[in-house]
């Protein structure tokens, strides 16, 4: 069995990847040498037991109309050839990319071989979200000569197989198609003109309100969240995740005071239900290689059913957010000047969500902007300090954790200043 990992390209790879590129438009597709080992071997096998697996290779092989030669299959494709390597971005779940020769892409994203809390890295909802809005787009698709119908499509990329062995390479994992495209790990879309990035921007729009305006009752998602009170409920959660990292690293700082005022509002706030993204954000889409719209939405673990405007304020954190010049792991906008960018500023964008989603007023939307994005920078806030504790337990899966973490004190200071400057609506007025 040839299976192995690919080296960081040249002649000694195995006739592998090229040097990753450069220009950021394509920085969230490089890759790097395997950094968490996986056992290939005994991968190639377990892929070889699943007949979707087989399917997908023989229904790409036959649609590429690509020749492997007389006496080879898919099987011995898996056994003779495949490679890996990994991902370089993200702190969550270990993601890498699998070459099948040079006939075939895939990824595989699979759990830490170590895991801090259990009730993390939910991979198996993230799969089966990708499943349901699967179904969803091919119920669309016998219409899909109406522009309309094309219009509510969710671009995801295929989900494949499932595993829950632990046993094959450490931790559950799955497999899914990949999508070749641009990851814009810089919200300013750098290489892009202002017109391609004002599109890009409306796309990207356009897809956060059909992931909200899924029917995803009907798609068998009902059980996938409750339906009330999520930031509510989310307030509770997330308090008491923080508290048991306090733990082992120590509370978050200053953020005491703003827990209280967001608790207050979130027993009357809009709680528009639907399902949402979880961590909808620009490095988290694929863009068309060459055009300015969305082909797929990736990174779909923390996907639930909850308070649309969540995801919009998640989207909106990037104007706060300081820009990847800075070194610290996270892209924001928060260095330039949007005026002839072609970037909607955070209201334009607030008033185009609004315009697209028929559920939603603007009026609404932007009287609450502050409590949501308030909200969502402590959801992070939690998040970020989960990263800087699995860095000290060693289970990190970036050598970007660190940096990340160093985010802290800015983040809580930016929570006190948009709870200053933009107050939710009183309880009483409405």
């Amino acid at each position: 069995m040839r299976a192995y990992y690919e080296g960081t390209g040249g002649a000694g790879g195995g006739g592998g990847f090229q040097q990753p590129a450069t220009d950021m438009s394509s920085a969230g597709q490089i890759t790097t040498a395997v950094r968490q080992t996986v056992d290939v071997a005994s991968l190639a096998t377990w892929m070889t037991e699943q007949s979707s697996i087989l399917s997908h290779i023989s229904q790409h092989l036959s649609a590429s109309g690509t020749d492997i030669g007389t006496g080879t299959n898919p099987t011995s494709l898996l056994c003779q050839d495949l490679a890996l390597r990994q991902f370089g971005f993200g702190q969550s779940n270990p993601t890498y990319l699998l070459s099948i020769g040079n006939h075939l892409k895939l990824v595989l994203r699979k759990k830490p071989n170590k895991v801090a809390h259990k009730s993390a890295h939910a991979l198996d909802r993230e799969f089966r979200v990708l499943q349901a809005i699967q179904s969803y787009n091919s119920s669309l698709l016998p219409s899909s000569s109406r522009n309309e119908e094309l219009s509510k499509l969710i671009p995801v990329p295929a989900p494949i197989a499932y595993c829950t062995d632990p046993n094959i390479i450490g931790a559950e994992f799955y497999i899914m198609e990949y999508i070749n495209g641009r990851i814009f790990i810089d919200p300013a879309l750098p290489g892009l003109s202002p017109g391609e990035r004002l599109l890009a921007y409306r796309d990207a729009i356009r897809v956060l309100a059909n992931i909200h305006s899924m029917p995803y009752v009907k798609y068998n998602l009902s059980s996938f969240g409750r339906k009330e009170k999520y930031v509510q409920r989310q307030m509770k959660r997330l308090s008491s995740i923080a508290k048991l990292q306090s733990k082992d690293i120590g509370p978050i700082n200053g953020i005491d005071k703003v827990v209280s005022k967001l608790w207050y509002a979130s027993e009357f706030c809009p709680d528009h239900t639907s399902l949402i993204h979880g961590d909808f954000k620009i490095d988290n889409l694929i863009f068309h290689p060459i055009e300015p719209r969305v082909i797929g939405v990736l990174d779909w673990e923390l996907s639930t059913i909850g308070d649309s405007f969540c995801d919009v304020a998640n989207l909106c954190m990037m104007y706060l957010m300081p820009g990847i010049k800075e070194g610290l792991g996270i892209a924001g906008l928060g260095h330039i000047e949007l005026e002839g960018t072609g970037i909607p500023k955070r209201m334009e964008l607030l008033k185009l969500y609004a315009s697209i989603n028929p559920l939603i007023s603007e009026k609404e939307i932007i009287s609450w902007r502050g409590f949501y994005l308030a909200f969502l920078f402590f959801k992070n806030c939690v998040i970020v300090h989960g990263v800087k504790q699995r860095a000290k337990l060693g289970v990190a899966s970036s050598a970007m954790a660190e940096k990340v973490a160093s985010l802290l004190p800015t983040m809580v200071n930016t929570i006190k200043v948009i709870l200053d400057d933009e107050p939710f609506p009183s309880q009483s007025k409405l």
